[in-house]
């Protein structure tokens, strides 16, 4: 089964997704193409997907008025391979090339590097999680464990407390 697909970003059709699994796969304004989407920016016979490899598509320009473009490159009339991720504009209309199974396999991707077993470093691995302080390099402030922050934050929160509980007391004084 094939997980690429093209999903319709602008206005009008925003959302509107076209599974690609034939060979090849008309784009344009006409009813006989096969993806019609309806826009006066769009020309009869826009533009055709081709299918290079499993899962891998290209798109050609087939001498549209307003022109096609891959992430705001001009599409001439060779054809332009699609990755993951692409942005064409046909005619006016943004769509998406989405292929997922690609996708799920970039994020499988994991990369360990041990380097008590390289044994090229200069620099002890026990000394390098605290080598970033002695550089000089900025922490963010909300990532960090502060126990002046955190000690002020429980007393203001502790006096906030105190101060609901006495305006409760009050308020219920004052109604009995």
């Amino acid at each position: 089964m094939s997980s690429v697909r093209i999903l319709i970003l602008s206005e009008q059709m925003r959302g509107t997704s076209f599974a690609l699994t034939a060979d090849q796969y008309t784009i344009g304004r006409a009813e006989s193409c096969d993806i019609c989407i309806s826009d006066p920016t769009i020309s009869s016979h826009h533009c055709t997907l081709l299918k290079i490899e499993d899962d891998c598509y290209a798109v050609r320009d087939e001498g549209s008025t307003n022109g096609t473009k891959v992430n705001e490159a001009k599409v001439t009339t060779e054809t332009v391979p699609l990755s993951n991720g692409d942005i064409l504009q046909i005619g006016g209309v943004e769509v998406l090339f989405d292929n997922r199974h690609v996708n799920k396999q970039e994020s499988r991707t994991i990369t360990v590097i041990n380097l008590e077993d390289t044994g090229t470093s200069e620099i002890a691995t026990s000394t390098m999680k605290n080598l970033g302080a002695k550089i000089g390099a900025k922490r963010s402030l909300s990532l960090r464990e502060n126990k002046s922050h955190t000690k002020v934050l429980h007393i203001v929160l502790g006096i906030l407390g105190l101060l609901v509980l006495v305006g409760l007391g009050f308020l219920l004084k004052a109604l009995f």
